[in-house]
């Protein structure tokens, strides 16, 4: 279970740590358009779509590393003040709470995602990208959370049973 959970925290450390560096080229091609348009008066065809499919995959895919370190939306004024134990079922709760509306965003991810490249589907824009990467980081992304969520759950599982067997052999 200990593997499980630490490959689990490492796919999406890596993922994390990989993904940022798409802030350093969104915020170049923002650079270059701004460039372009306001002292050449030439902005790219590309520019606007690429950076909101960049931004797309680095909101998607970093929110496994978010939840790993904490980073998402949690009612904390409360949380902080929480013994161990009941963190850990909070925690536990978390993970129900991304789970069941995660599925099916998974799903129909997945099916619009399979759909575009099957199809061929590309964006009605001048630059005709294609759309299917930039919609598989909706089910990737999800999964990369829902994985993570069953980390946090497992490892909140893990301490909740090992203080249990704490108490039993010292109470």
């Amino acid at each position: 279970m200990g593997a499980l959970i630490k490959c689990i925290d490492r796919i999406n450390e890596i993922t994390g740590r990989v993904v940022a560096w798409l802030t350093m080229v969104i915020t170049a091609i923002v650079f270059l358009e701004v460039i372009l348009r306001y002292f050449f008066n030439a902005p790219t065809s590309w520019g606007y779509e690429v950076n909101n499919y960049l931004q797309c995959g680095l909101v998607m895919l970093a929110g496994g590393y978010t939840l790993m370190h904490g980073g998402h939306v949690r009612v904390d004024i409360l949380y902080r003040f929480y013994d161990a134990r009941r963190r850990a079922w909070v925690d536990i709760l978390t993970a129900f709470l991304v789970i069941v509306p995660a599925a099916p965003m998974l799903w129909f991810g997945g099916e619009l995602t399979w759909e575009a490249l099957v199809t061929g589907q590309r964006s009605v824009s001048a630059a005709e990208l294609l759309l299917w990467p930039s919609m598989a980081t909706v089910p990737v992304g999800v999964a990369l959370l829902v994985f993570q969520a069953l980390a946090n759950a497992l490892k909140a599982g893990l301490f909740l049973a090992s203080s249990r067997e704490m108490e039993a052999n010292h109470g």
